[in-house]
């Protein structure tokens, strides 16, 4: 085979990442946009030693799961990978995902993972956006997402999973860039949405650090720093937050650290039901509105740290000899480091509540901490990014079993 020879594949399955995949003669093949049960013809893009990659040039035969993407840009814009795939079969593609690496990197040959919990809107769930402004003069200026795979920015008139009030302030800094009454300095404009029965949240386009953002969950507010990190599925939000709380299964006298707890989103929820609580975190930003939303929320006796997760445990919790019963995890992609791990080994605490959005880092972590005497009870994906190859899940391991 040869880059630019065209062949014909049957997709057989679709990886984490959402490509689709062909063998031929045991030889692999990765193709954006295809789904399992297509036959397409290919375009060779790219040849490893193990493996390749291709565009698809013509669908001979459609996958019965093959859906008709609504959305002008897919394709181009890099945000989605399964708006050609139907709902109910990317949530099956998701969970079959999460098993997998289960499966493959944790060695569990049955692994507890539920159907996946659906978003309430499959369209407009997108809490947050970060657009891209071309350079050049304010006429030729874009203002979009970035492309698939590419730096190349693909300007948008809106994007269909974010909500309508990101879009219209969209269109709005648009007009305001290109007849000069808006001067917007930074390559990357960050839009969050409205909050209902709130004040409207304004575009910040200025130099410097730009407001705090206001969220509400459950009825909380949620103080949040103008470019930090928040949930982005805003009707799926309080059912992550359910599904931690439950999973902490907290009688009220408990000793919970949040580890890589953020602005206190899962804090907020447990904290009237502990006995002592702690939040870690690396940001420290973050950290500010996590004490400004603890405080307001009645917590003000919860403790926040700033620093590194592992140094912490380590510190403030193993040195000492202090106990943790429950700990909440919520690492980045790249999950938990090995010296949290080996905190983690060393506090021995009941029960551990992982929410990860990168199923081959939970796996690797859940082997680790399996390996320290935990049982993985169950994982509870849910869909908190629609037509997307992204997937967020909530797993509970408890020491022993117990």
């Amino acid at each position: 085979m040869k880059i630019g020879e065209i062949i014909s594949v049957k997709i057989d399955d679709v990886a984490f990442g959402g490509d689709g995949v062909a063998r031929v003669a045991d030889f692999v093949y990765f193709v954006p946009f295809a789904v399992d049960g297509d036959e397409v013809e290919i375009e060779i893009t790219e040849l490893r030693k193990r493996f390749g990659k291709g565009r698809i040039v013509r669908i001979l035969k459609p996958s019965p799961h093959r859906f008709v993407p609504p959305c002008s840009y897919y394709g181009r814009c890099g945000g989605c990978a399964m708006q050609h795939i139907e709902y109910p079969y990317q949530l099956e593609l998701k969970r079959r995902q999460i098993e997998e690496a289960l499966k493959r990197t944790a060695g569990i040959s049955l692994p507890p993972v539920a159907p996946v919990m659906q978003s309430p809107q499959h369209w407009g769930w997108r809490g947050k956006v970060e657009f891209h402004l071309s350079s050049g003069s304010r006429e030729t200026r874009r203002l979009g997402l970035m492309a698939a795979k590419s730096n190349q920015i693909v300007e948008v008139a809106g994007c269909l999973i974010a909500d309508e009030s990101i879009n219209l302030k969209l269109n709005a800094l648009k007009t305001g860039i290109k007849n000069g009454s808006v001067v917007a300095p930074r390559e990357r404009q960050v839009i969050w949405a409205d909050e209902p029965e709130e004040p409207p949240t304004a575009v910040f386009v200025g130099a410097g650090k730009p407001p705090d953002i206001l969220r509400v969950v459950a009825g909380k507010q949620i103080t949040v720093p103008g470019r930090g990190f928040f949930q982005a599925n805003i009707f799926l939000v309080e059912r992550l937050v359910e599904q931690v709380v439950e999973m902490a299964s907290l009688s009220g006298s408990e000793t919970v650290i949040d580890l890589y707890g953020g602005v206190g989103l899962f804090s907020l929820f447990l904290g009237g039901k502990v006995g002592s609580l702690f939040c870690v975190e690396g940001d420290e930003e973050a950290v500010r509105c996590a004490r400004i939303n603890l405080k307001r929320a009645g917590l003000a006796e919860a403790k926040c740290y700033h620093g590194d997760a592992a140094a912490i445990l380590n510190r403030e919790f193993v040195a000492p000899g202090r106990r943790a019963d429950v700990i909440i995890l919520d690492p980045p992609r790249d999950g938990c480091g090995e010296g949290v791990i080996e905190a983690l080994s060393s506090l021995q605490p009941q029960r551990i509540v992982y929410v990860s959005c990168n199923p081959a880092t939970q796996a690797r972590d859940v082997k680790r901490l399996a390996s320290s005497g935990y049982c993985l009870e169950i994982v509870q994906p849910l869909d908190m990014f629609p037509q997307t190859a992204h997937i967020e899940a909530v797993a509970l391991l408890t020491r022993d079993g117990a």
